[in-house]
């Protein structure tokens, strides 16, 4: 389960990160996917990028053949990020309707949330590590068809440290975990975290980055 951001078209949305849904990712994105980054030029392996970036190694490069880089762990490192860990809702904030809330999220997956310089925003299962699912920027979006270099020179992605807090969006309460992505982009982006276990294109809230403002 990944997911990122669309810019382009009327409306701005979550999208999942497959390969089914390649259209309905951004243009500019889709075109970097498909670029070879050791020249530059197109090679057709977006689809193969793709799932290399969710995980499948089939196309790494070994003795036999491969494109791609091979990989000795499919999670990217973590430096300047950190984890969170986040279970109840917070039981110091107050408002109308808050007491609910936290009767409601009282039981919630307990989650521990870090960003990684492979491009994306993971979510784990504290009891076990398992990933509940990962959120991709479309700030660094455009730039995670170099990881698959053979020959890749170490740059940062989302390497922030998230914050995860209680928000009244409206008249509702939810949870939601709000980032920058440290030396990987100018922006900060937000994503409703509200139940982890259930996460989809609905929970991507927004990105707010260099090019909403170049300040």
């Amino acid at each position: 389960k990944i997911f990122t951001y669309a810019r382009d078209g009327a409306a701005a949305q979550g999208v999942a990160f497959n390969v089914a849904n390649k259209t309905q990712l951004d243009a500019a994105v889709r075109t970097a996917l498909d670029i070879n980054p050791a020249t530059g030029l197109s090679d057709g392996l977006a689809d193969q990028r793709i799932n290399w970036l969710r995980g499948d190694r089939t196309n790494e490069q070994t003795s036999t053949g491969g494109a791609l880089r091979r990989r000795n762990s499919i999670l990217g490192d973590i430096i300047n990020s950190g984890p969170v860990y986040k279970q109840e809702a917070d039981p110091n904030v107050q408002g109308d309707g808050y007491l609910a809330f936290v009767a409601s999220k009282a039981s919630r997956t307990a989650t521990v949330y870090v960003g990684a310089n492979d491009g994306m925003l993971h979510a784990f299962r504290a009891s076990d590590g398992k990933e509940l699912f990962a959120y991709m920027p479309r700030a660094v979006s455009t730039d995670v068809n170099k990881l698959t270099n053979p020959n890749y020179i170490h740059r940062p992605y989302v390497d922030g440290v998230p914050n995860v807090g209680e928000a009244q969006i409206g008249s509702t309460w939810k949870t939601v975990l709000a980032s920058g992505m440290g030396g990987g982009a100018q922006g900060v982006f937000a994503i409703d975290v509200s139940d982890p276990t259930s996460f989809g294109t609905g929970n991507v809230m927004f990105e707010f980055t260099d090019q909403d403002d170049a300040d």
